[in-house]
């Protein structure tokens, strides 16, 4: 799995609806403005701490959007708390795809890390206005967002069904796979995806599987995915066919053991790729496929890049 993806925006931007249309699809959504109400209530001792640093009721919150002093430390007492029922929220989801909505995370230091991509929501500041009777008094004691930081934008100033159509593409293209930024690392366990290259020439990938995030120096042996085939009768298949391959012939099946029985990983094989070359081809390459094959499954998508996408953001390798 993926880290989330953070939804955010200014106040009246349309963020909520963003995540309330992935909810209907399906996808876990963490939402941290009511979650954050929940945890005066949840944590002991939490309320009352907030309203005897601030001086007012929890009905009276309000009063720390023109109050810069009782903001922070509302801040100071929450964020802790907050941060760790996100990152617990995180730890048991198991969707490929999951997102955290909220106002604030983008800009505050400590919640770096829990997220990954970056899904901005903009509007115009009359259509705000018209939406939110509060997006006058609040605006200015909200940061705006960070563009820069943003890894899609969504505009949202026209209908609630466009903005349903751009959330489904933005869906689309999010969910497919590159395989020109999977890499296989020798000696390594299982594949990661590729990040950046140093200064040094050191490659940063985080891991498919948990997101750990690791360095690999300049003399690791580094492999893109999209540059491996197997041999076949008729020449070479690339991975990405193989893989599309064996998920048809697997028909919803589950796969076999990679290390299990060499019958069945051959009769998998066989049935996806039946003109593969034995001479070149070996039972040892089957179970190295299978098990990139199910990570794929499980924590990407079979989804993929198609090669005119490729070269049009074509990553950078490592030798």
């Amino acid at each position: 799995m993926d880290k989330p993806i953070l939804i955010t925006g200014a106040i009246g931007s349309g963020k909520t609806e963003v995540s309330r249309y992935l909810a209907s699809k399906g996808y876990p959504v963490y939402d941290s403005d009511s979650r954050a109400k929940a945890l005066y209530h949840e944590v002991p001792g939490l309320g009352e701490s907030v309203e005897k640093a601030l001086g007012v009721p929890l009905s009276g919150l309000a009063v720390i959007f023109t109050d810069s002093a009782r903001r922070e430390k509302l801040e100071g007492l929450l964020y802790p708390h907050l941060l760790a029922d996100m990152t617990g929220w995180v730890g048991r989801q198991s969707a490929p795809l999951i997102f955290i909505e909220s106002a604030i995370a983008l800009e505050k230091p400590e919640f770096d890390g829990v997220y990954g991509k970056v899904w901005l929501v903009e509007a115009p500041l009359q259509q705000r206005l018209e939406r939110n009777p509060l997006v006058a008094e609040r605006s200015a004691a909200q940061t705006a967002p960070d563009r820069s930081r943003a890894d899609a934008v969504i505009g949202n100033d026209s209908t609630i069904e466009e903005l349903h159509r751009k959330i489904d593409r933005l869906l689309k293209d999010t969910m497919k796979t590159d395989l020109s930024k999977i890499i296989s690392v020798a000696g390594q366990h299982g594949l990661f995806r590729f990040l950046a290259l140093s200064r040094n020439n050191s490659v940063i990938a985080e891991a498919l599987a948990d997101g750990r995030r690791t360095i690999f120096d300049s003399h690791s042996r580094v492999t893109t995915l999209s540059d491996i085939a197997i041999y076949t009768s008729e020449g070479e298949l690339k991975l990405k066919e193989v893989f599309l391959a064996v998920d048809k012939a697997l028909e919803g099946g589950e796969a076999p053991a990679s290390k299990g029985d060499d019958a069945a990983v051959k009769a998998l094989f066989l049935k996806a790729v039946p003109n593969y070359d034995p001479d070149r081809f070996y039972v040892s390459h089957m179970r190295k496929v299978l098990d990139w094959y199910k990570e794929i499954a499980s924590h990407a998508s079979l989804d993929f890049v198609e090669e005119e996408e490729e070269k049009a953001e074509e990553a950078p390798k490592a030798e």
